[in-house]
C-alpha cells in the first residue's frame, strides 16, 4: 500500500518508531494465529490508508510475536493495530507505576540506530524496501552491561554506517531488530564514514562472547548470533 505525499498534513508529522513483544497462550492452533495475523494485516492496511501509520511488521518466533511499526504523528499501539490477536496472548504483569494493569504486549526500549527520523514526508523519500527483516538475538546476563557501553559509544561517535531504517531494541535480555533491504546506507553524523575509534574498541571486546546461545534447533547457525523470523503480518 502505497502513501500518497499530496497529503501535505501527512508530510508535517513527527515520526514515531516502536517495537513491542507478546506471547501467545498456551493450546492456540496455527489456524487460529493465522487468522489472528490475515486480520492483523488488514487493520495494518486501514491505518496505513487513514494515514497514522507508516509502516508495520509483525514477527513470529514460535509462540513470540515481535512488533516494528511506524506511527505518523502519534505512536502506534500494538492494542489497537493487533486487536485481532487479544484473546490469543498471554497477560503480562502491569508496570511499577501501575501493579493492577495487565497488558499483553510490553514496549521494548530502542537503543541502537543509524539515523533519527524528522518528518513523515523527508523519512519516507525514496523508501522502497523489498525486504523488512525482523531478527532476534540472546544477551549473556554478565555481557549486558559491555554490550550496552559499547553500543551507546558507536552511537555517540555516530560514524558507523547503517541501514538508515535500522533499530534494534531491548527487553531483559532479548534483543530484536528491525531493518530493510536494500539497505539505506547513512550514519548518524550524516558525512562520509571515517576511522571508528568506538568499533575498534567494541572489536577488542569479542563480540561473539556477548551472546547466550539458542536451544539446539532453535536459533541460527553454530557461527551466527542472530535468528531471522518470519514476517506474520505486515505493510
Amino acid at each position: 500500500m502505497v502513501i500518497r505525499l499530496e497529503n501535505n498534513e501527512w508530510k508535517k508529522r513527527k515520526v514515531r518508531r516502536v517495537s513491542y513483544r507478546a506471547v501467545l497462550r498456551e493450546g492456540v492452533t496455527e489456524e487460529q494465529a493465522e487468522s489472528a495475523f490475515l486480520l492483523c494485516r488488514e487493520a495494518f492496511v486501514r491505518a496505513k490508508e487513514s494515514y497514522v501509520l507508516l509502516t508495520a511488521s509483525l514477527y513470529r518466533y514460535g509462540k513470540f510475536l515481535f512488533l516494528y511499526a511506524e506511527g505518523a504523528g502519534e505512536e502506534p499501539l500494538p492494542e489497537k493495530l493487533c486487536t485481532a490477536l487479544a484473546d490469543l496472548l498471554q497477560n503480562w504483569p502491569g508496570p511499577v507505576e501501575e501493579p493492577r494493569c495487565g497488558r499483553m504486549w510490553v514496549r521494548m526500549q530502542p537503543y541502537y540506530y543509524h539515523a533519527v527520523p524528522d518528518t513523515a514526508e523527508d523519512w519516507m523519500k525514496d523508501r522502497n524496501p523489498s525486504l523488512r527483516r525482523g531478527r532476534i538475538a540472546l544477551l549473556l546476563p554478565d555481557k549486558w552491561e559491555s554490550y550496552m557501553a559499547h553500543h551507546f559509544a558507536l552511537m555517540r561517535e555516530g560514524l558507523i554506517e547503517g541501514d538508515r531504517y535500522h533499530l534494534i531494541s531491548l527487553h531483559e535480555n532479548l534483543l530484536f531488530s528491525y531493518f530493510e533491504e536494500p539497505k539505506t546506507l547513512t550514519n548518524l553524523q550524516r558525512k562520509e564514514a571515517g576511522h571508528s575509534a568506538a568499533l575498534e574498541e567494541w572489536l577488542l571486546t569479542d563480540p561473539e562472547s556477548h551472546f547466550m546461545r539458542f536451544a539446539p534447533g532453535q536459533g541460527p547457525g553454530p557461527e551466527e548470533n542472530f535468528v531471522f523470523l518470519p514476517c506474520a503480518a505486515g505493510v
